[in-house]
């Protein structure tokens, strides 16, 4: 981990007058071109940025952030970055438990009796706050439930949220295997709302987006701020609006590449939290699967962060999928390399895209 990060901020690269040849101006142009082809090929709308020891290798947009009014995505655009969310609810988690208001071995029903459910099923006595964030509880995945996409546009109450999965049988016993669990991180935001007796948006100022000075990162339980990304099944395809609540603290922050980039250095630098939260937020919880955790090249699942190498140099990210949405959030920690992809067109690889422009960089950087 960069222990000797100073700062957040980023800068761009400014040409300098030299005779030798600049590995990383050419892979900047480079990359440009993979994406102005990908785009041309409609395989690319969206926003993407790579930063490298805070100076900016690519920053750019292509395709539309609302077809039928003709905007289109900028550099600065607002998209909902799906699961990219967990990582940010983790960090609240870990946060709060330093300061002594939970214990991630808390059983996970004392905290929500009497706010979000009456009695505790049998089966939820045993978990911990510990599981539902590592998805390791065994709670079947709200999003596998045949109303989840139906229900999706419209307004919700946590405690709604939760009685639509409280009764679903397990998908095993808790702490014995690794499942990819939204209902988990449903749970999760709505214990930080009875331990703070505040709300999961709040919270989120509180804890994160203004010390950090995210200044277009949040939660609404409607929809992000005016002029944010329109989502797209395919392009041209419109999908339907998500209300926030449904969302809520498992899939439903939204950002920018820039405020993304900001949040990732926060962590080489320890700003986000004190060294050892930083570290234990990306050390391996759980084993993935065989297939790697989400079917994505994984090893372990950390808090929020899928564990990987990319050539030989450790990787912490996440994917973001969710109706009309993908995104991709990588950083290597080592390297102090963030690759940002947000896209409001649910069927582009954005990770792929990112993975592809984070070997770039690395190949450039040796």
């Amino acid at each position: 981990m960069p222990m000797g990060t100073p700062a957040v901020a980023v800068s761009a690269v400014t040409s300098q007058p030299t005779q030798k040849s600049d590995p990383l101006r050419e892979v900047s142009e480079e990359m440009r071109e993979y994406l102005r082809e990908l785009a041309e090929e409609k395989k690319f709308t969206g926003t993407a940025l790579v930063v490298r020891h805070g100076k900016v290798l690519l920053r750019t947009a292509a395709g539309a952030a609302d077809e039928e009014k003709h905007i289109p995505n900028r550099p600065d655009t607002v998209y909902r970055i799906a699961s990219v969310t967990k990582q940010f609810t983790s960090m609240i988690v870990l946060k709060l438990r330093d300061r002594g208001l939970l214990g991630l071995e808390d059983k996970v029903c004392p905290y929500l009796i009497p706010a979000y459910l009456k009695s505790c099923p049998r089966a939820w006595k045993p978990i911990t706050i510990r599981e539902i964030v590592t998805h390791t509880s065994g709670i079947p995945d709200i999003q596998g439930l045949p109303d989840f996409y139906a229900k999706l546009s419209q307004p919700t109450t946590t405690r709604k949220l939760i009685q639509r999965f409280v009764h679903e049988p397990l998908d095993f016993k808790p702490g014995t295997s690794w499942k990819y669990s939204n209902s988990g991180y449903i749970l999760a935001g709505a214990i930080i709302q009875v331990v703070t007796r505040d709300s999961y948006g709040t919270v989120l100022e509180d804890e994160i987006t203004d010390p950090l000075r995210l200044r277009h990162t949040g939660y609404s339980r409607r929809n992000p701020p005016a002029g944010y990304a329109k989502g797209y099944f395919t392009v041209g395809s419109p999908a339907p609006p998500i209300n926030g609540s449904q969302a809520f603290s498992a899939t439903g922050i939204y950002s920018t590449v820039d405020d993304i980039a900001r949040w990732d250095r926060a962590f080489g630098a320890h700003l986000v939290a004190p060294p050892a939260t930083v570290k234990q937020a990306f050390t391996p919880q759980a084993k993935c699967p065989a297939t790697g955790c989400l079917n994505l090249p994984s090893s372990a699942y950390a808090f929020g962060w899928l564990v990987d190498e990319l050539e030989g140099h450790r990787l912490r990210y996440h994917p973001g999928l969710l109706q009309g949405y993908a995104a991709s959030n990588m950083y290597l920690v080592d390297d102090d390399i963030v690759v940002v992809v947000l896209s409001n067109v649910q069927d582009t690889d954005t990770n792929g895209i990112a993975r592809h422009l984070a070997t770039m960089v690395l190949e450039a950087s040796e």
